[in-house]
């Protein structure tokens, strides 16, 4: 399944759904209020965040999807370095951290 995304130079890049690994979902400090679901890229070896808005009065929300760096992923979802790095070597034995608790 095909989706864009867009990379930290301001370009668009379309990926394939079925390449990435969830990551951990949890709340974007990119778009305060929003929901956050990081994935990594295994061909571009790169971390993008999935975010939705919060639902308007009639259920609707929006969608958006942006690189992000190893760092906010660290940061605002509270993964140490070496998890990066374990993730990283063995992209298909992660298990997806859930931070919307």
């Amino acid at each position: 399944m095909q989706d864009e995304y867009k990379t930290l130079d301001g370009s668009t890049v379309a990926f394939d759904l079925d390449d990435v690994v969830q990551v951990v979902k949890g709340h974007s400090q990119i778009k305060q209020g929003w929901q956050s679901f990081i994935v990594y890229n295994v061909p571009t070896r790169s971390f993008i965040e999935l975010r939705s808005s919060p639902p308007d009065y009639k259920g609707n929300s929006a969608d958006e999807a942006e690189e992000v760096t190893e760092q906010y992923v660290c940061a605002t979802f509270q993964l140490e370095p070496a998890q990066v790095s374990t993730l990283r070597a063995s992209p298909r034995k992660w298990q997806l951290v859930n931070r919307r608790g």
